[in-house]
């Protein structure tokens, strides 16, 4: 860029005070730079009209700090991460020895040697022995590919440096290049690749991956399960470059830094076309514009306020990306926050039981290793309270994300209706169209009603097939939440509240009266069905899972199906875990059954809450009597997520790519199990797969291979959900993860150490279905 020879750029004038004022809200209490650069003119060899020559002779720390506080008048400036102006003629040794110099002057502040490919090792290490110099800043005007701004990565950063950096546990701030930087697919995987060669290294990818074209900045979602890599938003001036880092890194990897002196530059970077156009003074005549510009830096602010507003950033985020994650990745200051085990055993005074869901205790796969908390999820990955980066091969949200989390589809659509507004005191007409879509893939019912969880599908639907039929007593197979109506099934033969009817599912509270209302049967066994309907005429209904683990056998439910309509029972068949999963709409459908009435809940809304309760005109007529009523079951997002999910299940072959995907693990678990003479024993649709050691200790052996498993990346258990996420390069991971794991279990079945495993950390046995 070039300087107007009338030009006054590190003057504010008023329009950059109004827009200082203007910005009040998000300047920030404290401030650390962690993108700027400290120079002498003399050392530049810049062209006469260059803009590093507009500014005062010496441009060090006291004048980075003069003109830092004029943008943020209200912080207090912490230091910065500094480095020398990359011009191509710079006098490098000159020029770095200026920083290490100035670094003596702030405390706080650390700094970056300047590079180039022929940098000598004895170099390197003379900067890094500088007690503030934490890495090195290449640049690519000094690499060996032509021209520079099409060079790879390694073509101005050579594995030498890389090399080093790891060994020191060095800061890299790279520039990368080529016109699509950010979303040029051999960036990406030089910088993949490299990252994962050299963990120690901390990246800072400079200008959000060179996002001055924002929508490159759309690159980070393939680099986002790689630990060592940040982004600073230096220079950036469009909110659609800084949103898609948020998206994929979240606010702990966004850092904030004014580039000096280029936020002295009045003016702004914008995405034009394929490309990206830097208007300054010296090539846009102002006189013709609407307006009056501003510095780059107030410009930068005013893109992270427009982001934080769009994204919901709050307070403890911005300070984390104005200082916060910089002082962490340069070991100043650690910012103090709950990991995962010391926030859950907080959690545990203030929850009873610690968590909402039974089956998401901890205590249930690995005490005091599964990591309780996450901070962010997207297809089959999840980021933990700590950071931790896992492939989830477990249970996938128990079921609830089929289409994988964080879908971008149902996102869009989610996001449409927050925006909207999602309650208020009229109904959303997404409910009718819900209720029209699935009586329309459910050619058997006319009605339906809407909850917002399985649980409460299951209880609204007994509760109206009792007030339809005027009957209590309901027949049950299978597991259909936790309300008095299904653990009244536990009631004992006496007082005791003995004899149980699923491990772990206590009725206290239940009341006793309720006793021998829920009537259970196990799946397949007619006879034992046929012998509640005969002693109980007073049934109002069966509700049953079409299916579990396996196929029904042949007639069973057809026989079910005939023996409620001749005895005026209602069927019910829960679809909320096999519905959708296995076969689009449900399996009732495959199977050739019209039930009275369905119940779905589950991954109808891919992760938001969402249940619904579907029937005959007929069965459904108890509804208009009986009182059934709930304020949150009229908000909007619930129905507006299932219409975006049937929309995506329609348009992709969702049912055979996890039925794919399960079969994989199913044979990788068979395969390499009994290559390691393990005995394992796997059941269950490919789409539910599940597995058990045959072992004495089989206990003992699922919390080792879930701890072992966790220690190489994979939230994994003895039951796998898969989703459309799981592509067959993760699961290769996995099966990779696996050879280790059972070899390491097959050790220690051979070595019979299991008492090296503390008692406390054995896994606790969660609740069985009966089935």
């Amino acid at each position: 860029m070039t300087l107007a020879q009338n030009n006054k750029p590190w003057q504010l004038r008023s329009e950059d005070l109004s827009a200082i004022e203007a910005l009040d809200s998000i300047i920030p209490e404290k401030f650390f730079d962690i993108h700027a650069h400290w120079y002498r003119k003399a050392d530049l060899n810049a062209p006469e009209n260059s803009f590093w020559n507009s500014g005062p002779e010496i441009a060090g720390y006291r004048q980075w700090e003069d003109y830092t506080q004029q943008l943020l008048p209200k912080a207090s400036l912490l230091g910065g991460l500094f480095f020398p102006a990359p011009l191509p003629k710079v006098n490098l040794s000159a020029a770095n020895q200026f920083l290490f110099d100035e670094l003596e002057k702030s405390t706080l502040s650390r700094g970056l040697m300047l590079v180039k490919p022929e940098t000598s090792q004895k170099e390197l290490e003379l900067g890094l022995s500088h007690a503030k110099v934490v890495g090195f800043k290449p640049y690519h005007v000094y690499g060996t590919e032509t021209p520079t701004s099409q060079s790879g990565i390694t073509g101005f950063l050579p594995e030498h440096i890389w090399a080093r950096a790891h060994e020191h546990g060095a800061v890299i701030m790279l520039h990368i290049m080529k016109d699509k930087a950010l979303l040029d697919p051999k960036n990406c995987e030089d910088i993949r690749r490299l990252c994962l060669k050299y963990p120690n290294v901390k990246l800072i990818l400079a200008h959000c991956g060179r996002s001055f074209h924002a929508l490159h900045a759309e690159g980070a979602k393939f680099l986002n399960s790689i630990p060592n890599i940040w982004f600073d938003m230096s220079g950036i001036c469009e909110m659609q470059a800084i949103l898609p880092i948020l998206k994929y890194f979240g606010p702990e990897k966004l850092m904030f830094g004014t580039d000096f002196p280029v936020s002295q530059i009045r003016g702004k970077c914008i995405s034009i076309g394929n490309g990206f156009i830097w208007l300054d003074e010296n090539n846009c005549n102002w006189d013709q514009a609407w307006g009056k510009p501003i510095l780059v830096g107030l410009e930068s602010i005013n893109a992270l306020q427009e982001a934080s507003n769009n994204f919901g950033l709050d307070k403890s985020d911005l300070d984390l990306i104005n200082w916060g994650n910089a002082m962490q990745l340069l070991g100043i200051s650690k910012v103090q926050e709950f990991t995962n085990q010391t926030y859950y055993k907080h959690a545990k005074t203030r929850i009873p039981g610690g968590t909402q869901l039974l089956s998401k205790r901890p205590e249930n796969m690995a005490p005091n290793h599964w990591p309780p908390y996450f901070k962010k999820a997207s297809g089959c990955e999840i980021w933990d309270l700590d950071g931790k980066h896992f492939y989830d091969f477990s249970t996938n949200a128990v079921g609830s994300c089929i289409l994988g989390y964080s879908n971008p589809e149902i996102n869009k659509a989610i996001l449409k209706r927050v925006q909207l507004g999602n309650m208020c005191s009229l109904n959303p007409p997404e409910e009718v169209a819900l209720a029209d879509k699935l009586c329309e893939i459910h050619s058997w019912a006319d009605q339906a009603r809407f909850v917002r969880g399985g649980g409460e599908a299951c209880a609204v639907a007994v509760r109206i097939a009792r007030a339809t039929t005027g009957k209590d007593k309901i027949a049950l197979c299978g597991y259909h939440g936790w309300q008095d109506w299904y653990l009244a099934a536990n009631l004992g033969e006496n007082d005791a509240l003995k004899g149980h009817l699923l491990h772990g599912l206590s009725p206290d509270g239940v009341p006793g009266t309720l006793r021998n209302t829920a009537l259970p049967f196990k799946y397949n066994d007619l006879e034992a069905f046929q012998e509640i309907i005969d002693q109980h005429p007073d049934v109002a209904a069966v509700i049953m899972e079409p299916c579990r683990y396996e196929n029904p056998d042949p007639g069973f439910l057809e026989a079910i199906r005939a023996i409620t309509r001749k005895n005026g029972i209602i069927l019910i068949i829960d679809e909320i875990t096999v519905g959708w999963r296995l076969h689009f709409g449900g399996m009732h459908l495959k199977y050739g059954i019209e039930p009275d009435m369905a119940v779905f809940a589950k991954a109808l809304g891919n992760g938001y809450p969402i249940g619904a309760v579907i029937g005959s005109k007929a069965a459904m007529e108890g509804a208009n009597r009986s009182f059934i009523s709930s304020t949150y079951w009229t908000e909007s997002l619930g129905p507006v997520a299932a219409i975006a999910t049937i929309a995506e299940m329609e348009k992709q072959d969702i049912q055979n790519a996890i039925e794919h995907a399960g079969s994989m693990v199913q044979m990788h678990l068979e395969t390499v199990a009994a290559n390691e003479g393990i005995k394992l024993h796997v059941k269950g649709f490919p789409a539910l797969t599940s597995f058990s050691f045959d072992h004495p200790e089989s206990e003992m052996l699922r919390t080792i291979f879930t701890q072992q498993m966790l220690s190489k990346g994979f939230l994994a258990g003895t039951s796998f959900y898969p989703t459309i996420a799981h592509n067959e390069k993760i699961i290769e991971g996995y099966k990779q993860a696996l050879l280790e794991t059972f070899g390491f279990l097959s050790l220690v079945i051979k070595e019979n150490s299991f008492d090296k495993l503390p008692k406390e950390e054995k896994a606790q046995s969660g609740f069985s279905r009966l089935l």
